[in-house]
């Protein structure tokens, strides 16, 4: 079975295989080390970005939010955007994170998603069927910055 990770925020994607480190290094005849080999770490696959997600509101959008008035009233009220520029972009990247799964389906069997708890929602809302169908576990944790080591102790020991 081959398991992947999904690692995001809204910024950055990161996209983790499960391998099997049976054969992994076990030291030399001169240092040969105690412990067992790791079974399923981690190896990086793909790494996503979305520049745009760290920009500030005031970078994205080119002016400010109008002022509007009403006819017959001397008060004036301003107009505020439904969705700001910044959430704008993260709803664009968690597309682009669910059409790159979709586009990669068949590539894996298992699928575990750890995410930032507001762009996880973003991502659940764009997933493909046959994509949620495979996943097996959801994190809503923000990993992305962390090593893979890291976030493998966050996983189950069973993952391969």
């Amino acid at each position: 079975m081959n398991t992947w990770v999904v690692v995001a925020d809204a910024a950055r994607a990161r996209v983790f295989e499960v391998t099997d480190n049976t054969g992994a290094y076990t030291g030399t005849a001169h240092a040969p080390t105690t412990s067992a080999p790791a079974q399923g770490a981690l190896r990086e696959i793909e790494d996503l970005s979305h520049p745009a997600s760290r920009l500030h509101d005031q970078d994205l959008a080119s002016d400010r939010p109008g002022i509007s008035s009403v006819k017959g009233m001397q008060s004036k009220f301003g107009m505020q955007e439904i969705v700001t520029p910044k959430a704008e972009e993260a709803i664009r990247f968690a597309k682009e994170v669910a059409d790159w799964l979709k586009h990669h389906l068949t590539q894996f069997d298992r699928l575990y998603v750890i995410a930032a708890p507001h762009f996880l929602g973003l991502l659940r809302q764009d997933l493909d069927k046959g994509v949620q169908a495979k996943i097996v576990a959801e994190l809503n944790l923000d990993l992305s910055t962390l090593g893979a080591e890291e976030i493998r102790q966050h996983l189950p020991a069973d993952l391969a």
